[in-house]
This record gives structure tokens, sequence and C-alpha cells, in this order.
């Protein structure tokens, strides 16, 4: 973590790299609920799937954040909801060197897609061992989603903004 550079067009000034470091990664918490599974096995077609995702972030430290990525995926046939799934993926990680205006997107593009391989796994597991085939979870595009937020909260706060 204490790597660092030697800025030459700084005037020679040492300079810290920016780096992240995985400290911990774990399943903090997981649920598989089958409420529908015993009128299923007449249902025709495939179930439909919603894919969900959630973020939570703790501050552990002046340079450690917890990340809890949260991913949930019903299975509904009609009006019927065949399964739930929800795994609470949670990892540890350390920051040196980001920048105020860098360290929102080091959390919320960087630590979900370290996090994600092992939640959709977890999603898997437990959906086979509810009886049911699991679909395949495609990769997501965190930096898309982040994108996206950013440009909303910029869109709701320009009307406030304009009116002072």
């Amino acid at each position: 973590m204490a790597d660092e550079q030697i800025d030459t067009a700084a005037g020679g000034e040492t300079q810290q790299q920016a780096q992240m470091a995985v400290q911990h990664v774990f399943l903090k918490d997981a649920s598989f609920e089958a409420p529908g599974a015993m009128g299923m096995e007449n249902a025709e077609g495939q179930p439909d799937m919603n894919l969900n995702l959630a973020q939570r972030v703790n501050q552990l430290g002046d340079d450690r954040y917890e990340v809890v990525l949260t991913v949930t995926v019903t299975a509904k046939q009609g009006e019927k909801t065949a399964f739930i799934a929800e795994v609470h993926y949670s990892g540890v990680f350390q920051f040196a060197g980001f920048s105020e205006q860098q360290l929102p997107y080091v959390i919320n593009v960087m630590c979900p897609n370290v996090l994600f391989p092992y939640a959709r796994t977890q999603v898997g597991t437990l959906i086979a061992a509810g009886g049911f085939v699991a679909p395949p979870l495609q990769p997501i595009n965190f930096e898309a989603i982040y994108a996206q937020r950013v440009q909303q909260q910029q869109s709701e706060q320009a009307p406030n903004g304009a009116a002072e």
C-alpha cells in the first residue's frame, strides 16, 4: 500500500500511487424461498426471471470500506412466485491515493466488479439446490449503472440549482 513514485514533473516530490486492496471477501447473507414450487410441475413455458441489484457501503476507517452487493433473482410463473434467491456478498476494501472525486467511482464500479462473480455463483448454487434450473446470469456493466446514477442525480439537482 505504501508504494511511492517520484514525480519528476512536480520537482522530484514523492507522490502516492492510487491503489485498491481487497482485504476480505465473504458471503454475508443468503436466502432461498420457493413459495410456489409445489404447483410448478404443471406450468407451461419458462418462468419470468427478474434480477435486482443493490449496494450498501459502510466506512470502517479512514481508508477502509465494506461494500455489500445484494443480488436478488425472482422467478414467476404467471402471478405465482416460483422462487426468490437473494445473496448479500461483502468485501472489505482498502484504498490509498484516490482523490475524493475518484473514490465514488472506485467504490461503485470496481468493488462490485470484484464481488459480482462470487454472488453470481452463490445465487446459481441456491437455485440449483432448490430444484430449479439456474439461469445464466450475465456479467453486469457497473460502469454504465454508475454513469446512469450520476446523470440522474445531476438532472435532479439542476432544477433546484437553477431556481435559486
